[in-house]
């Protein structure tokens, strides 16, 4: 193709930020790369860019395609992302991705008038195809070829309308080959409670109904998995390359087949890599067996986070998890006796109907189970989930006046039923002071904090953070603040 292509992951801010390499950018860059593009990636939250450092970097180099990823919360600083391409380059395509556009494709062309296409699901499949008309017919490309794009939303001149096409979610996740890990040079990324954090992708796709995940429309209903031959592949490459020494599998459902991963566990033993590992995102407690954990221990794994969400048998069923708190404190005490695993528990508070009596079954819950750490969010109403459209059809949230800047986890987007905004604040500060004020947790954290001086600059932050906390962020964002740019 020869076209100049910049990924961009868009500027960022807020109390909750993380830093890290981001897989579906990179995949997106192999498959690309495979096609002859010239591509960069440029993270602006890394680089610790404004939007004037934006601007100038556009002008130091001139570019064919601009593609952003975004989440809800990016929605306003990608657009004005956008603003600052067309003034610079006014004939370049430009694209948008991830999560936000995927759940409200529509939405997102409609407000965001310098975007020319956005993209529903994942776009491995259907970019190139889209790349390789822009460089036959520019910008103007005829809508019958981009009505045969997969997953592509555009807009149709001729119907006056946006018009999403299916998404398609590839078998054979093999073909995509391995992300391109040289265009982020993943050595110079911080890590977060370890030194260093390399997120290796295995499955994709989830099956489960939960109504505050938007995984299923992001990546299918089905699980798909990578082969181990080439995750084995890539790991060596790693290590081989940057020198690494522990990587993590972010997957949505690493474990729910078993089989799948013993075979890499196996295969992992096998390589003599000798690298340590961990799964930060959260596996489901009931698909954990003591021959799956001894395996993943044998293999390095030395922690996993478990998607716990609530303490209430109640929240457990509204919230359509299939899985109950029993369950859950069986397999918590499991992990402990048959493993050295180390559990990290994630909760949420503030679902819609979830009252104050609930949130401190959460809180017990936690406090009971064997977990050297727990985080605990703030329920967001995400676009894509079953949380999000109750919201819309109640009046709780009016698509075009939601505050994007506070869909994080440490904000309250929408108001609950039966808990104020003010009373939900203080709850989950409450949550954390009671599962890290324990004397256990504290000698704990003393202990992590002298052996790595991040973890204690975090806690330290953290504290900060929740001694101040209202319900929404008031400070002014930067895509106001250089508005003009």
């Amino acid at each position: 193709m020869g076209l100049k292509v910049l990924l961009v992951l868009p500027i960022r801010e807020g109390y909750n930020l993380q830093v890290a390499p981001d897989l579906g950018i990179l995949y997106l860059g192999t498959v690309l790369q495979k096609r002859g593009c010239d591509v960069t990636l440029l993270d602006c939250t890394k680089e610790k860019m404004t939007f004037r450092g934006f601007k100038a970097f556009l002008a130091s180099k001139p570019f064919d395609v601009v593609g952003f990823r975004c989440y809800s919360r990016d929605h306003n600083y990608v657009n004005h992302h956008l603003k600052i391409v067309r003034q610079m380059m006014p004939q370049a395509l430009t694209l948008a991705g991830g999560p936000h556009p995927s759940a409200l494709p529509e939405f997102v062309l409609n407000s965001m008038p310098n975007l020319d296409f956005a993209w529903k699901a994942e776009a491995e499949e259907g970019l190139p195809n889209l790349l390789l008309l822009c460089q036959e017919y520019g910008r103007e490309i005829p809508e019958d070829l981009l009505s045969s794009i997969p997953g592509l939303a555009w807009r149709s001149r001729t119907m006056g309308q946006v018009i999403v096409n299916a998404p398609y979610f590839a078998a054979d996740l093999d073909r995509y080959g391995i992300p391109a890990w040289e265009l982020i040079k993943p050595d110079t990324y911080p890590g977060f409670i370890y030194n260093e954090y390399y997120p290796i992708l295995t499955t994709r796709g989830c099956p489960y109904p939960c109504t505050y995940c938007n995984t299923p429309g992001l990546s299918g209903k089905k699980l798909r998995h990578r082969s181990v031959e080439q995750v084995i592949e890539e790991l060596a490459f790693l290590k081989r390359r940057f020198k690494i020494g522990r990587f993590s599998i972010v997957d949505d459902e690493f474990t729910l087949d078993r089989h799948y991963a013993t075979r890499f566990c196996e295969r992992l033993i096998d390589a003599g890599l000798n690298l340590r590992w961990d799964c930060p995102v959260g596996v489901r407690l009931d698909s954990l067996y003591p021959e799956l954990l001894q395996i993943m221990e044998k293999s390095g794994c030395e922690s996993m986070a478990v998607g716990i969400e609530t303490g209430s048998a109640r929240m457990q069923k509204l919230i359509r998890k299939k899985v109950t708190v029993e369950t859950i404190k069986e397999r918590a005490f499991m992990i402990a006796g048959c493993s050295r695993i180390e559990i990290v528990g994630y909760f949420m508070i503030g679902f819609p109907d979830e009252t104050e009596e609930e949130v401190f079954e959460t809180i017990n819950l936690a406090t009971s189970l064997p977990l050297v750490r727990a985080n605990f969010n703030i329920v967001i109403p995400i676009p894509g989930t079953a949380i999000f459209d109750e919201a819309l059809r109640e009046g709780k949230l009016v698509l075009d006046e939601i505050n994007w800047d506070a869909c994080t986890s440490d904000q309250v987007t929408v108001p609950c039923n039966h808990i104020s905004g003010k009373r939900l604040i203080q709850l989950h500060r409450q949550a954390y002071l009671r599962f890290y004020g324990r004397p256990r947790m504290l000698w704990q954290l003393c202990k992590d904090s002298l052996s790595n001086r991040e973890v204690l600059w975090a806690i330290v932050r953290n504290l900060k953070r929740l001694s101040r906390r209202t319900t929404t962020d008031s400070r002014l964002p930067l895509y106001l603040r250089d508005a003009a740019i």
